[in-house]
């Protein structure tokens, strides 16, 4: 979440990427917020009521009222610009998102907001599976080839990178031989 502070940081131009829906959403939204939640959003945002008004009116709202309005009410920042369809929550993950596309770096840093991360869930066997014996053949075609290559990104961060060194290691303790394999190219690069 954001202060006033670096709200005040944040542009007051023109965000939305659907303008129809942003008039429709903001004034639903706004007409539905109590009392309290209205001037909460008013003074995140640095703003008086009539910048609202004409949010709705016009269609176009700032990344400074849609964060407030966002983060007051729970709802996904996206959802005001038009970008999604449902409102959802608000989540410093999807604040993160919204700043670093409208390029606040520096306050994505200063605000200490970190890449959200979702376990994914292993599917459960369907009864009728192939018992062991019958996978066993094609595990042994796959191994002869060789793994697919991930394309590398010039954009990781020291954690990702960190975080993918971590995971070669487990995978090489694990008994894993193209694990054990990567994990020595790795340290004759680094060694190098």
């Amino acid at each position: 979440m954001l202060g006033p502070a670096q709200i005040e940081q944040l542009k007051r131009t023109n965000i939305s990427v659907d303008g129809p829906k942003t008039q429709e959403r903001v004034e639903a939204l706004w007409k539905a917020a109590s009392a309290e939640k209205k001037q909460a959003i008013l003074d995140l945002a640095g703003v008086i009521a009539a910048t609202v008004y004409r949010a709705y009116r016009t269609g176009s709202i700032s990344i400074k009222l849609a964060i407030s309005i966002a983060q007051t009410l729970n709802i996904n920042p996206s959802y005001l610009t038009g970008e999604v369809d449902g409102p959802g929550e608000f989540s410093d993950g999807l604040l993160r998102e919204l700043l670093l596309k409208h390029k606040y770096n520096r306050i994505v840093a200063e605000a200490g907001l970190k890449r959200s991360y979702k376990r994914h869930e292993t599917a459960e066997e369907p009864a009728d599976a192939p018992t062991e014996t019958e996978v066993a053949e094609p595990e042994a075609k796959e191994a002869s080839q060789p793994a697919p290559q991930a394309p590398v990104s010039a954009e990781l961060t020291i954690e990702e990178i960190y975080v993918l060194l971590q995971r070669v290691m487990i995978k090489s303790k694990a008994g894993i031989p193209t694990a054990k394999d990567q994990l020595e190219q790795v340290k004759l690069i680094l060694l190098s």
